[in-house]
């Protein structure tokens, strides 16, 4: 659905509605970011803008949003955790971690706006104020090493068709072995095969990696691409479904559901899991943190202690390998 039809009917002014335009397309066109994140921002600002038009209950305009006061702020933040009595984009209550996103959407827009005007300055720095909700630490659920192979063996069998098995255990190990999201790994196209030693992966926010690609994976993918029995351009995803249409990530979750339901494995065996399960498996065998920082496209090492799952003596022995200070001594 096109964010802007969200808007439809709601008392909100034509030219707030064409700076909320001119900021969607900054985000894609500009920033570069993703079409999950530029959705979920832009569904963020529809829904501030319809809450503020009900909160008001007036029109919105531009000046209401240059006037915007940090009270106005939490108690959007605080609606957010309700069962709304009014329509909007969120029916239900958000975690904490998707209003964490929602502050940044706004902020984002602000920031934007204030590019144009000095007016905006004010209500920047009203929202600069607001308080993010806290998200409990949490490690993500990786697969257990003995149990790859097991998953891989079940994924190949939930289909009765070659080529579908070869194409369900390449995009297996591209998540695996390489540590890719399931989008990178399905943008994959027939050109790339070309040359396999390695991949440039467009990552979050347009941020490009380089990624080694072993002599496994390697095999798998040409098998793959040997059987397709499509034609596909070079400048093609590799990746497809059953009738020859690009693949989509629901396609390769459904099969993987499957396998790990007959496994009888957690819920928390998912295509994302394989990633974590990548970077988990890859430090507990003594892997560098900096490493594998740079092979998931993270941009702070921070973020790639808590994504992995790894005990605290293997994490140790790493920091202690890999620090200077410590090795002079």
């Amino acid at each position: 659905m096109n964010f802007l039809d969200l808007l439809e009917g709601k008392q909100i002014d034509q030219s707030l509605i064409q700076n909320y335009k001119d900021w969607a397309v900054y985000l894609k066109d500009i920033k570069g970011f993703s079409q999950n994140t530029y959705n979920s921002y832009s569904y963020d600002l529809a829904d501030f803008l319809i809450f503020l038009n009900h909160y008001k209950a007036s029109i919105i305009t531009n000046n209401d949003i240059i006037k915007l006061e940090l009270k106005t702020l939490r108690a959007w933040l605080s609606d957010l955790t309700l069962e709304r009595n009014y329509l909007n984009i969120y029916k239900k209550p958000l975690s904490a971690r998707s209003r964490r996103r929602t502050i940044s959407s706004l902020k984002n827009f602000l920031k934007f706006m204030k590019t144009r005007s000095d007016a905006y300055d004010k209500p920047f720095s009203q929202i600069i104020l607001l308080k993010s909700p806290k998200i409990p630490k949490s490690l993500p659920k990786s697969i257990q090493e003995n149990q790859i192979a097991l998953l891989l063996s079940e994924l190949e069998a939930v289909s009765k068709k070659s080529w579908i098995k070869k194409r369900n255990k390449a995009l297996f190990y591209l998540l695996y072995g390489c540590g890719l999201r399931i989008n990178e790994a399905l943008s994959l196209t027939l050109l790339q095969t070309k040359n396999l030693s390695s991949l440039i992966i467009m990552g979050k926010g347009g941020k490009e990696r380089l990624v080694p690609v072993l002599e496994i994976v390697q095999s798998a993918i040409r098998e793959y691409v040997i059987s397709l029995p499509y034609k596909i351009a070079e400048s093609q995803s590799i990746f497809i479904g059953d009738r020859g249409s690009p693949m989509q990530a629901r396609t390769f979750q459904r099969d993987l559901k499957e396998a790990r339901i007959n496994l009888g494995l957690p819920k928390t065996s998912t295509p994302h899991s394989l990633r974590h399960s990548f970077a988990t498996h890859l430090l507990k065998n003594g892997g560098d943190l900096r490493t594998i920082q740079e092979l998931l496209g993270h941009s702070s090492l921070s973020t790639t202690e808590i994504y992995t799952e790894v005990d605290e003596v293997n994490l140790e022995k790493t920091y202690r390998k890999s620090n200077p200070s410590i090795n002079e001594d």
